[in-house]
């Protein structure tokens, strides 16, 4: 075999190894509200979306904003491959972060959070 014709065996073998490992692992897809987003009103429910179905028995989101931990409703998984919970209560202007746990497929448990801000009525 000449050393083209490895290189077009190997090539290609190589690129769908990758491409399978890089898609067995489930990854934040965008949320809701958006990452740094200034909101003029309070949400009623924070919604994260993956790039695979989350796992249930795993998947949480939490709230804290300028007074500390905020109560949410029960995360729940949606069949849109996310995980959702609902607001308790208004939110008043301040920074808030969302943080969230879950894990896909391949059972890897996968945190992050991210930031919202809602601005003081004019």
């Amino acid at each position: 075999m000449t050393g083209w014709t490895r290189a077009l065996i190997i090539t290609p073998a190589l690129g769908l190894a990758v491409t399978l490992t890089v898609s067995a692992h489930m990854a934040y897809s965008k949320s809701m509200p958006a990452e740094d987003a200034a909101l003029a009103e309070s949400p009623s429910e924070l919604q994260v979306w993956f790039t695979q179905a989350p796992e249930p028995a795993v998947s949480q989101l939490s709230l804290e904003g300028p007074t500390g931990d905020i109560a949410l409703g029960e995360t729940k998984v949606a069949s849109d491959r996310s995980i959702v919970a609902a607001l308790e209560d208004t939110l008043g202007p301040g920074e808030y972060t969302v943080k969230w746990r879950s894990a896909g497929d391949d059972g890897h448990v996968l945190r992050g959070d991210f930031s919202f801000s809602i601005r003081a009525a004019n």
